[in-house]
């Protein structure tokens, strides 16, 4: 650096010995450094980290970056504006303590606040991660889900609009996620081997429906169809899909890939005063408010499908092959509802039992 003048360089010159005579000097440049470091703020260090985030050597997929983005605004605001080293233990506690009741946000919000100040610490912005709420990384206890019955899956898939039919027992009996049934193509059904082919899937992110490719490797699979769809998903492929190879199986409005709203419709309404029925409504609510089901949920059709494959046998690996899992916790759940099945089965066996079993003595 230079100076303007003799009486501003002899001044610097001073100020440095003073440091040195004191123990306690460093590097101009690595001062410098530091105070940029400590006027950091939460918000800037979060906005870079997304942005840059690399995952297995990959940029974060184009959703996966929105939802961050998402929970940052509206979840972090608190801590924007403090600057990385002054937030503490307690102010972090306060933090979680003060959100929302909706747990499966929180722990996500807590997993993406940890994993930012991890990075902070491996940087050596700051000592120490303040992220270190007792508690908030248990694994959260995983819904029930009272599952359908195969005759009540064929009911919904009857109810649902013709176009959307196969849409629900794909889900069903293949587990393939909503947005990997919205971005097949006519190529990825090969109704000779009786396959259907998972390598892109539907998202929406900026309001904008895009096919991308799955969120992790194991999204990446080849699913064997139950040889009683084969006719199912010949019939609307007659019928509903382009006859180009690239044809949307399931095209929604403009030829794009399909929207949830597009598939779900709205549930019957009802008078509040008289009960009666003043609109049918339509689509995915529709026909599970027809079944007797209106807390079922699309997603619950994978839980289905996965149960079903336990069932009849299939191995941990092979469920998490089947429903394209790369958590193990995860493929164990269902083998876990096998054996509540089996014990239910054993149950109701005895109750059959005691039905016809003698009076005692005779």
């Amino acid at each position: 650096m230079t100076f303007s003048n003799p009486i501003r360089a002899q001044g610097w010159l001073a100020q440095e010995l003073t440091l040195i005579e004191l123990g306690q000097w460093t590097p101009p440049a690595q001062r410098r450094e530091k105070a940029e470091v400590a006027s950091t703020t939460f918000d800037e260090f979060a906005r870079e980290w997304i942005e840059k985030r690399l995952v297995k050597g990959r940029p974060l997929k184009d959703r996966t970056r929105e939802h961050y983005l998402d929970l940052h605004e509206r979840w972090f605001a608190p801590l924007h504006d403090r600057t990385l080293a002054s937030i503490t233990r307690r102010d972090i506690d306060r933090w979680y303590h003060g959100l929302p009741d909706a747990p499966t946000m929180r722990s996500h919000a807590y997993s993406l606040l940890k994993s930012i100040f991890r990075t902070a610490v491996a940087r050596g912005l700051v000592q120490e991660s303040p992220v270190a709420v007792e508690g908030a990384t248990a694994r959260a206890t995983p819904k029930d889900i009272t599952l359908l019955t195969v005759a009540q899956v064929q009911a919904l898939a009857d109810a649902m609009p013709p176009r959307h039919r196969l849409l629900v027992l794909l889900a069903a009996w293949c587990g393939l996620r909503f947005g990997e049934l919205t971005a097949l193509r006519r190529r990825d059904l090969d109704l000779v081997e009786g396959t259907v082919t998972v390598d892109q899937a539907a998202v929406t992110v900026a309001g904008q429906r895009l096919i991308t490719t799955p969120k992790s490797a194991a999204g990446r699979r080849t699913v064997y169809l139950p040889p009683h769809l084969i006719e199912d998903a010949r019939r609307h492929l007659a019928v509903f899909t382009g006859t180009d190879a690239d044809a949307l199986v399931f095209p929604g409005n403009d030829n794009l890939p399909l929207t949830p709203g597009q598939v779900y419709g709205h549930a019957p309404r009802f008078n509040r005063r008289t009960g009666k029925q003043v609109h049918p409504g339509n689509g995915f609510y529709r026909a599970r408010h027809e079944i007797g089901r209106p807390d079922f949920r699309f997603h619950d059709l994978r839980h289905f499908a996965a149960t079903m494959a336990a069932i009849s046998g299939a191995t941990t690996k092979e469920l998490m092959q089947f429903a394209g899992h790369s958590d193990l916790h995860v493929a164990m759940r269902y083998q876990e509802a096998v054996h509540d099945r089996k014990k239910d089965l054993a149950q109701r066996m005895t109750n059959l039992a005691t039905a016809v079993a003698p009076p005692h003595g005779t």
